[in-house]
């Protein structure tokens, strides 16, 4: 009887050291896969380029950087078939393409073109126009053209004299290409006034009666008249803000298009296909050190480095 309770607490025992070493290599195991999570994920480097110009682009394009800062509207993006990382988290304040109309000019028949236009406007259908320009040198007024082909223009009239101006940039001088053609098509008598310059001209200009019309961005609109403004990623929200801060100056602004002019951070498609990548928080499981290409200040900026790292979680070597 004593052998066999001694060999019943033996077996006890060893059941008990099994248990505990079983705990302790679960804990372990569990460190070990934590630890592991953690590293896996790279810290990358940011390298000081251009703000979405051709170093930027040339950099992409040979390999000697894996991601670059571009803006959405950027007909490179589309011409190469590059991707553009979805901003999944909402990093990047709202900054969409939208007629700003000296309120003196709007009328409802200017209204309906100009909205219609809008309409039309989405990511892919500027990066493509934007490309036929830039890349392709084409023509402006004959890319216009063919786009608005395509356009469901509402059969309204517009009397008057309009001035449509842009700014000089190949984005704004395409827009405005397309409402004055809209609107001439409707039967305004429009007079072109493209290039007319950077904000801080073609604004005054707009508000003493000088321009009628213009290509605008809700974002980086409001942000002239008003540097603390609230814009975020609720377009919503920030065309409220935006459309305050118009009316004081005499300024009506319509409806927005689709397309934007944003912070966008792009990859090729081959790294795309090789690291799994769709949306910038996919980034957070890439276990190589990537290389982000984009504008000098990035570092210092939140829709730029310091949104990757607050926002997205992401390393960098800076």
């Amino acid at each position: 009887m004593v052998a066999v309770a001694v060999a019943m607490a033996l077996l006890v025992a060893a059941c008990g050291d099994d248990d505990d070493s079983s705990s302790t290599t679960t804990a372990a195991g569990s460190g070990s896969t934590e630890t592991s999570e953690a590293a896996a994920q790279a810290t990358f480097e940011f390298v000081p380029l251009d703000a979405g110009g051709p170093n930027t682009k040339s950099a992409l394009t040979k390999g000697d950087i894996d991601i670059a800062v571009l803006f959405s509207s950027d007909g490179a993006i589309a011409k190469n078939d590059w991707v553009a990382l979805e901003d999944d988290k909402d990093l990047q304040p709202v900054d969409n393409f939208i007629p700003a109309v000296r309120t003196d000019a709007v009328t409802d028949e200017v209204t309906q073109v100009l909205n219609a236009v809008s309409e039309s406007l989405t990511v892919e259908a500027m990066q493509g126009l934007v490309a036929s320009v830039s890349l392709d040198g084409e023509n402006p007024e004959d890319v216009a053209g063919e786009f608005l082909a395509d356009v469901d223009v509402p059969d309204v009239t517009v009397d008057g004299d309009l001035v449509v101006g842009s700014a000089n940039f190949a984005e704004s001088e395409i827009t405005a290409e397309l409402y004055a053609q809209a609107l001439e098509a409707a039967g305004a008598k429009v007079t072109k006034k493209l290039q007319f310059g950077a904000r801080e001209t073609y604004i005054p200009a707009l508000e003493a009666g000088e321009l009628d019309i213009v290509p605008e961005f809700v974002g980086t609109l409001s942000f002239f008249f008003d540097g603390n403004a609230e814009v975020t990623s609720d377009l919503d929200a920030s065309l409220v803000v935006a459309r305050e801060l118009a009316e004081a100056k005499g300024i009506t602004l319509l409806e927005p298009a689709p397309a934007d002019s944003v912070n966008t951070f792009v990859v090729t498609q081959d790294t795309a296909d090789e690291y799994g990548l769709a949306k910038v928080s996919d980034l957070a499981k890439v276990s190589d050190p990537l290389v982000l290409g984009g504008p000098p200040e990035c570092p210092e900026r939140r829709p730029c480095l310091q949104g990757l790292i607050d926002v997205y979680g992401l390393k960098f070597d800076v």
